[in-house]
């Protein structure tokens, strides 16, 4: 089942105000990154069983993905639509099939909240999400909390922020990323 995601603009961030639309593209649409997981689904193949066949694959550090007789396809910078109609494309002008059908699934994108939160776990990434409303979806800081630093792991990248600093210029706040795993520190007071 398709998952709503995050909608990602320039440089991985969100679309400027205005820029909704990009030649004719929804700019709010969410953008394949290197290491998300996709499926992809083949449907009208001749042989195969009902018809269909499904890869799964995570896209490289190239930004592309592996896909059987066609070889790498680019994903990165695309949406599941774009990159749908590409794979379409490649497979019917390379005449390997006269008709197919391709659709890309984009699984369940998240986030994790632990430490001193009152409600720590794992959040769907639905929408755009930013570090405070996380703690807040999380259920907020427990009374033994340290807001003044907060702690994201972002892949091999980890970096501290400060909640209550955010909370008063929320223009600073900080997007959250599909495997975020914001902690939560305990405060020595």
């Amino acid at each position: 089942m398709p998952a709503a995601a995050a909608p990602v603009g320039p440089a991985g961030g969100l679309p400027l105000p205005g820029e909704r639309e990009v030649g004719g593209v929804d700019a709010s649409a969410y953008r394949l990154r290197t290491g998300d997981p996709i499926v992809v689904y083949l449907r009208g193949i001749p042989g195969a069983s009902g018809g269909e066949q499904s890869i799964e694959a995570v896209i490289n550090e190239d930004g592309e993905i592996n896909l059987p007789f066609i070889r790498t396809v680019k994903a990165a910078g695309k949406t599941a639509t774009e990159l749908e109609q590409d794979i379409q494309d490649a497979y019917i002008n390379q005449q390997i099939y006269k008709y197919i059908t391709v659709n890309v699934v984009v699984p369940v994108r998240s986030y994790y909240v632990r430490g001193e939160i009152r409600a720590p776990g794992r959040f769907a990434l639905i929408s755009e999400v930013t570090l405070v409303q996380a703690v807040a979806a999380a259920g907020g800081f427990t009374e033994f909390a340290n807001p003044t630093r907060v702690e994201i792991l972002r892949g091999k990248t980890r970096f501290s922020a400060n909640v209550r600093d955010l909370e008063r210029h929320p223009e600073r706040d900080i997007k959250i990323q599909s495997g975020d795993v914001i902690i939560v520190p305990r405060s020595f007071f």
